[in-house]
């Protein structure tokens, strides 16, 4: 046969690239249904495993749990948490329902007295648009959607709780599944480097949302904003989603302030006391916690949000960092998509050529260390043998 021709009969890798993620793509669409609590489940599981290396780490009066309690105590933490999360969605929607009435009313009153600032076409259009949004028909949407999310996380529940049972059997299991000892090896670094950006990520999100959670429920009980623990439940959720998550935090309990309340007190409260709380836990706290960054592109961060957010939904915008550090490792080790790896990086340098850089620079100055130290041992031996000899001289 002519090599020439079988050259030309060769299907180019780049077509193969790009069919392969328009397959990708639309797998990741029409199987949605049965992705979705699979991806949540892993996300809470790595989250699981960063509470168990913390509880393991912890001493009480000398004393560490081992890790089958750490285990145990992580794993009721984190269900727990997720169905405290459905119990007060759940218990919200009542109450939700019943307030639309009485927020209609209030918001043709506050209309009113805003035509005075705005003038009246700014105001009209502003009811227009209200009345064709027809809030009473999202809002049973939404509500749908909420009972969906309910049986949605009973599933999570199940799933997390077999999956954790099997824990040791899936670290077994899961290098096995290549040939060679090698390639194991592969597999080994590249599920250590996703467990480990995905659990630093979710461990810190998961910390400084719950704080801006905790401060934003204190804030709107003492102010008396109506739905409190929901409007704080949407602070916790939207703190794991990436740019917008601290406008959609700080917009929504202040629209209601401003709606509910006759005076612009509660709303200065809750727009400048939570926001300056938000601001410093967001600012401050989580830089410090976060340690090293993930070293994604602020740009390709918003466009895996538009992207996961079209493809899964709102809870695609949850899922989106993970996600798209799970695709950036990956990509990484295949030669045809590394390119897509470095587009999604902030500066080109991926996570394995980070390592070896962090990993040279840390021998270079543990040679430095030897070396002043043999220094400094021989020099003390001169030292010592000057004082020698000059005894004996005496």
């Amino acid at each position: 046969m002519d090599p020439t021709r079988e050259d030309k009969t060769k299907v180019p890798i780049w077509f193969l690239t790009m069919v392969t993620i328009a397959l990708v793509i639309c797998a990741l669409w029409f199987g949605r249904g049965f992705l979705i609590p699979l991806a949540v489940t892993g996300l809470l599981y790595i989250l699981t495993s960063a509470l168990v290396d913390k509880i393991q780490h912890t001493s009480l009066i000398g004393w560490s749990p081992p890790g089958w309690l750490a285990q145990l105590l992580s794993t009721v933490l984190i269900i727990g948490a997720v169905v405290l999360l459905g119990l007060v969605a759940a218990s919200s929607a009542d109450d939700v329902q019943g307030a639309l009435p009485r927020y209609r009313e209030r918001f043709s009153i506050l209309s009113e007295q805003l035509e005075g600032f705005l003038g009246p076409k700014i105001v009209i259009a502003i009811q227009q648009a209200m009345e064709q949004a027809d809030v009473g028909r999202w809002f049973t949407a939404a509500m749908s959607g909420v009972g969906g999310a309910l049986s949605m996380l009973g599933l999570i529940t199940l799933y997390l709780i077999f999956l954790t049972a099997e824990r040791l059997a899936w670290a077994t299991k899961l290098p096995l599944l290549v040939s060679g000892e090698e390639e194991a090896h592969r597999a080994k670094k590249v599920l250590s480097r996703i467990s480990n950006g995905v659990k630093q990520y979710m461990w810190v999100n998961a910390v400084t949302s719950a704080m801006s959670g905790v401060v934003a429920f204190a804030i709107f009980s003492w102010v008396g904003l109506d739905f409190a623990p929901l409007l704080a439940l949407t602070v916790f959720v939207a703190g794991f989603i990436p740019n917008i998550g601290a406008f959609i935090a700080i917009t929504l309990p202040s629209l209601v302030a401003l709606i509910q309340f006759d005076t612009m007190r509660p709303f200065l409260i809750v727009l400048i006391g939570y926001g300056l709380a938000d601001q410093f836990i967001a600012n401050v706290i989580q830089p410090k916690m976060q340690g090293r960054s993930l070293n994604l592109s602020t740009f390709m961060v918003m466009v895996a949000l538009t992207f996961w957010a079209t493809v899964w939904g709102g809870i695609g915008a949850f899922l989106a960092i993970p996600m798209t550090v799970i695709v950036m490792v990956f990509c990484a080790e295949i030669p045809a998509t590394r390119w897509i790896a470095v587009v999604l990086s902030a500066d080109g340098q991926l996570l394995e050529e980070q390592t070896v850089a962090s990993n040279k620079s840390k021998q270079s100055m543990l040679s430095h260390i030897g070396q002043s130290k043999k220094r400094r041992e021989f020099e003390e031996e001169i030292e010592q043998l000057r004082a020698d000899f000059d005894n004996g001289d005496k």
